[in-house]
């Protein structure tokens, strides 16, 4: 019998149809199994290597897929940079899931790269859109930067990242020599942007031959990392033009200063953007640690800078290098009455996980539930037990909001320390008494540290 015999008998009728249906399914078989695969001259793929690191356990994938479910990014983070400390890798078979996850929600991606391991870097290889995460492992051979630049727009800055990581001294010896025949802008703004990765005083002469650019993005990218480097000579010189320019007492401009005449050729390669009036001084203080103003000005300093007439100018500069102040705190009562409420959120997202949290200690008696929710939302998981008792109080003896009446604020519950929530469990449960929902993350973020200490102590 031939497959066209037996696809008649099912079309025309058979007294056997159980037969007719056996032959069908038989023959089909066979006829796709029968074929020859045809010839190609690509290359087999490499088999994925091993891992140096421990699998996860099927039980933390499925907590994982349950995490990646709710979208929420910091519990995310929390469960990569779990499984990292524990020296473990992704379960497996969740790996095209994270790799998707953290291609659509890119603030995740430094906490999910550790966490990947050999086979999820391999992985990565495989789609273009997953290439951030292809080259942020343990490579063995040495980057080409040359090859790097040519690579496309998605691959290109993660390849100088890399580059950058694997040898700071051979990255910055790169950009000294090729820089003036660097065309791109782009090439030479993303060299300079690398250099971000583990910044440090040497990098200082590389970005201060970049305040010479033709090109403004250049200069803004070499200034933005020169404010970052305590003691720079950008900072010094801006610190020079504000005690030339501006007088002690009233913190107004010397009639004699800086300010008050043309800016100078140094002043402009300081200054991405040519600047004139009270641009220059925003520009200047945003050059200079907050702290120089507690030197010169004393412990007042926040306050006379407010009252100063260029109060706007100068403060909005300091929001610009809050991070650099060994402490932010006694700066915010008055950035708060002077900048906007948008510029002074911005500027809290900018500072250290570490800093955050002595802000919000500090602070958070003063706020309202939106300011401490969104406050909130800005702090890395999982929180300092500090934070999460500061957090606990506010958010208690608050009045709850009119769509969550009775219910604990979801921050809370999703990013603070677990001893902590567990230890004031019952007080919680009777603050707020219609819990379930949040209940669950808990029991979800408990569960997955549970089973990866059973990982680490079998």
């Amino acid at each position: 019998m031939s497959w066209s015999e037996a696809t008649q008998k099912i079309i025309i009728g058979s007294p056997d149809p159980e037969q007719a249906l056996a032959d069908c399914a038989a023959y089909g078989l066979a006829r796709r199994g029968g074929r020859i695969a045809p010839t190609s001259d690509a290359e087999p793929i490499a088999p994925a290597p091993n891992d140096n690191r421990k699998e996860a356990s099927p039980r933390v994938g499925a907590i994982f897929s349950q995490v990646m479910a709710t979208e929420d990014n910091e519990m995310l983070r929390e469960c990569c940079l779990a499984l990292d400390r524990a020296n473990l890798v992704v379960p497996y078979r969740q790996l095209p899931d994270i790799l998707a996850a953290a291609t659509a929600r890119s603030v995740v991606r430094d906490a999910v790269l550790p966490a990947l391991g050999s086979r999820g870097r391999w992985l990565a290889q495989r789609r273009v859109g997953w290439a951030w995460a292809a080259g942020d492992g343990v490579e063995d051979t040495v980057i080409d930067i040359d090859d790097a630049l040519d690579l496309s727009p998605v691959q290109r800055k993660a390849r100088l990242s890399t580059a950058r990581k694997q040898d700071p001294e051979r990255f910055r010896a790169y950009i000294v020599e090729h820089w003036p025949e660097l065309r791109r802008v782009e090439d030479r703004k993303l060299l300079i942007a690398a250099l971000s990765e583990s910044l440090t005083a040497a990098d200082e002469p590389v970005l201060e031959q970049a305040l010479d650019d033709r090109s403004a993005n250049v200069r803004e990218e070499a200034v933005a990392l020169l404010r970052r480097i305590p003691g720079s000579a950008l900072s010094k010189r801006a610190e020079q033009r504000l005690r030339s320019g501006l007088l002690e007492e009233t913190v107004d401009l010397h009639p004699d200063g800086p300010y008050e005449q043309e800016p100078t050729r140094e002043e402009l390669r300081d200054s991405p953007v040519r600047r004139t009036g009270s641009a220059r001084l925003k520009a200047d203080a945003a050059s200079v640690s907050p702290d120089f103003w507690i030197e010169w000005l004393g412990p007042k300093a926040p306050r006379k800078l407010r009252l100063s007439t260029w109060g706007t100018a100068l403060l909005q500069g300091v929001a610009e290098n809050l991070a650099a102040a060994e402490d932010p705190v006694p700066w915010l009562t008055d950035l708060a009455s002077t900048i906007s409420s948008t510029a002074l959120l911005d500027t809290l997202d900018k500072l250290p996980a570490e800093m955050l949290g002595r802000v919000l200690i500090r602070l958070a008696g003063s706020w309202d539930a939106n300011e401490l929710d969104y406050f909130c939302g800005l702090l890395p998981s999982p929180w300092h037990p500090d934070v999460t008792r500061v957090v606990l109080e506010r958010f208690a003896e608050l009045a709850d909001r009119g769509w969550r009446v009775g219910r604990p604020p979801e921050a809370l519950l999703r990013r603070g320390d677990l001893r902590v929530l567990h230890d004031h469990w019952p007080r919680i449960a009777t603050r707020w008494p219609v819990h379930g929902a949040e209940e669950l993350v808990l029991r979800l973020r408990t569960e997955l540290h549970e089973e990866i200490e059973r990982s680490e102590n079998p």
